[in-house]
């Protein structure tokens, strides 16, 4: 099937999108390629493409020659994947759970992020994706800046600290159908060597415990952690830290020596 009929087809479905499911289907080519453009694929690399949907981009990347894997969880979507691409045999699509798959041996992974489980997924993939080279995100443009570094939240500090976050392309909402209510924003993710670190689910653990009380500082925040207020100060002194700080206020460095004192 040529790329016009493909989408054209994609556009006849939209009445079946799942709004529980934040369900809006690309239709523009154009911009589908772009994005598969922004994963630079080699036919060496390993992709998986979460939650595929109708396979606007999977259409892209079954022309890579790369081994693919395309996963979603809606049963109806995956049976116009079988069927699109059945004679594709770099193309493997599964009934499965992003933040239940295991994402070892994927070197570059990509997909249209639903807003409600946003969060969820990035927090799954810089745990989880230690082989991963390239990250190609599509989500409400509202989410990107605050994965910034400007923006302190245990998030935002750890994806910085395992990654670099660039390359950030507007995606207006009547590429979609049917169409959302706002627009959406593609960016690339690069993680770095410290995202294999041993450490990293402890660590971001503990970043997301301090920022449950936003507004107390550093000390009664540790305090609540350990249970304990003079360990807490004795913790802080030997790191030399002002104990009036709020969460936000403090680097990642700080959070990576807390978890080797504690």
């Amino acid at each position: 099937m040529n790329e016009k009929e493909y989408f054209e087809k994609v556009k006849s479905y939209k009445l079946i999108a799942n709004k529980s499911l934040g369900q809006n289907f690309l239709v523009n080519p154009q911009t589908a390629e772009k994005i598969v453009g922004l994963l630079k694929v080699k036919e060496s690399d390993r992709v998986l493409e979460i939650g595929s949907g109708l396979g606007s981009l999977s259409y892209f990347l079954s022309n890579t020659g790369s081994q693919c894997e395309l996963i979603d969880i809606d049963d109806r979507m995956l049976m116009f994947l079988d069927e699109q691409f059945k004679s594709n045999k770099n193309i493997v699509i599964k009934r499965q759970n992003i933040l239940k798959y295991d994402l070892t041996g994927f070197n570059k992974l990509i997909g249209n992020l639903p807003y409600y489980i946003t969060t969820s997924i990035l927090e799954k993939l810089l745990l989880d994706a230690k082989d991963a080279e390239l990250i190609v995100l599509m989500t409400q443009k509202e989410v990107y800046p605050k994965l910034l570094k400007s923006n302190k939240s245990p998030l935002s500090l750890f994806l910085n600290y395992v990654a670099d976050i660039s390359s950030p392309m507007e995606v207006g909402k009547n590429n979609f159908a049917p169409i959302p209510h706002v627009d959406s924003v593609v960016f690339v993710i690069t993680p770095n060597q410290n995202i294999k670190n041993s450490e990293n689910v402890h660590l971001f653990k503990i970043m997301k415990q301090l920022f449950l009380l936003r507004r107390k500082n550093i000390l009664n925040n540790l305090a609540n952690l350990l249970k304990n207020k003079e360990k807490a100060k004795e913790i802080l002194g030997k790191m030399k830290v002002d104990t009036n700080k709020r969460p936000e206020e403090l680097s990642i460095d700080f959070y990576i020596d807390l978890l080797k004192l504690i």
